[in-house]
């Protein structure tokens, strides 16, 4: 392992980072949602980045598979684990119907994700089932280390898709359907831009550098309570006029004939 895949397994092998899932219905119902996108004719499924198992207990097929990276959340999946990189998957191709990918690509920096992309194509299944947050600006919940200075996504969120972005990474794939599991209030971008000009960056206890390794600086505690307000402010108003967008976006694939 590299220095940059070390940090990134730090980070997802926090329990902390997990607790937010533990029952909370928001994820679950996502989860359902998911869940019901499944082909009737599957049978075997792979459930690459499972992380703790919110989907992959869910699962009611024949032969179902988590895999991740992190240990930590792998102690929480109640089928078969395997505990791998998605850039080195050990799995042979055409072993399984399904593969599905829940809240996973956006976390792959350029270098694993190209590698990660390659492998899902290599597996030849059937099907493949992505969830993914649809056009992110991953530029916005940004932390500031407090020890390099890097600015880094909190989440470690590290791009953006649009509504089209899967024919470009799966050609030999076509699409059968597209959803969105959740709608959210779009944030004000410029609000946004004005806090980080003043120095006021996001803040989390389980973030960590991913550059360095080590934890964001904690923002004034004035300013922060401001800038919280007028956000706050604007998300109420966005509310009460109802004004939505489609968040995580759900899309079913399946191989073309032809291949």
């Amino acid at each position: 392992m590299n220095g940059k895949t070390n940090i990134e397994l730090e980070y997802y092998n926090q329990k902390e980072v997990w607790k937010g899932y533990d029952n909370n219905i928001r994820e679950i119902d996502r989860a359902k949602k998911t869940i019901d996108l499944i082909p009737d004719d599957v049978k075997s499924v792979l459930d690459i980045g499972c992380g703790n198992g919110v989907v992959t207990n869910m699962i009611r097929k024949p032969f179902v598979v988590g895999l991740d990276f992190a240990k930590i959340p792998l102690s929480q999946v109640k089928t078969s684990v395997i505990q791998a990189s998605l850039d080195k998957l050990p799995i042979k191709s055409k072993k399984f119907d399904l593969i599905i990918l829940t809240e996973v690509l956006e976390h792959l920096d350029d270098e694993i994700y190209i590698k990660a992309i390659e492998e899902i194509k290599r597996l030849k299944a059937n099907y493949l089932l992505i969830t993914v947050p649809f056009n992110e600006n991953t530029e916005l919940e940004l932390c500031k280390c407090g020890i390099c200075g890097n600015l880094f996504n909190a989440s470690h969120h590290y791009r953006k898709f649009d509504n089209s972005w899967f024919n470009k990474e799966f050609p030999d794939y076509k699409l059968e359907k597209i959803e969105y599991a959740t709608y959210s209030t779009p944030p004000n971008e410029k609000l946004y831009a004005l806090r980080h000009k003043f120095g006021v960056y996001a803040y989390s206890d389980v973030a960590v550098c991913n550059k360095c390794g080590n934890h964001p600086t904690h923002p004034n505690r004035l300013l922060r309570y401001m800038f919280s307000g007028l956000n706050l402010l604007d998300s109420n108003t966005k509310r009460f006029f109802k004004i939505k967008r489609p968040y995580h976006q759900m899309v079913l694939l399946k191989q073309r004939e032809d291949n």
